[in-house]
């Protein structure tokens, strides 16, 4: 009886000390948070209570500063080669992180260009509205 107490209580404490160790090794689990920024004119700043170290299930904020104000470029921040989009406050969010992350940001031209055909597209397509209300007015106005 004494060899089968002793037996169960060796097993008992062996499974008891694993998962001890694995409750442990999980507590110390983060995710790194990388920067690749390509031009010396943009930082990228995690908010006050962030660090690039991300504990699971977390969410890492930042914003993006360009020290060069440009108006004829257009920061782009991509993570993990994913396109990033600001909240109205310029905050960045990377929601619930359960890996490692890369995050870039750099100036494009090209995206601040369509960006302006698509706002002239837009306008061109007010004028001709206007202008077929206009011409809906006058028409209806000659009828009568």
């Amino acid at each position: 009886m004494k060899k089968i107490i002793s037996v169960l209580l060796a097993v008992i404490l062996s499974f008891s000390a694993l998962a001890v160790a694995v409750a442990a090794e999980g507590a110390y689990q983060t995710y790194y948070m990388s920067y690749e920024v390509n031009e010396e004119n943009i930082r990228i700043i995690p908010l006050e209570g962030y660090s690039q170290y991300v504990l699971p299930g977390e969410d890492f904020k930042f914003t993006v500063e360009a020290t060069e104000n440009r108006s004829d470029v257009f920061v782009l921040v991509h993570v993990d080669n994913v396109n990033l989009e600001p909240d109205i406050h310029g905050v960045y969010t990377i929601e619930d992180v359960t890996s490692d992350h890369t995050i870039k940001a750099f100036f494009s031209l090209e995206e601040n260009q369509s960006n302006i055909f698509a706002s002239l597209i837009i306008m061109l397509r007010q004028m001709f509205q206007m202008i077929v209300d206009m011409f809906n007015q006058l028409f209806q106005g000659s009828l009568t």
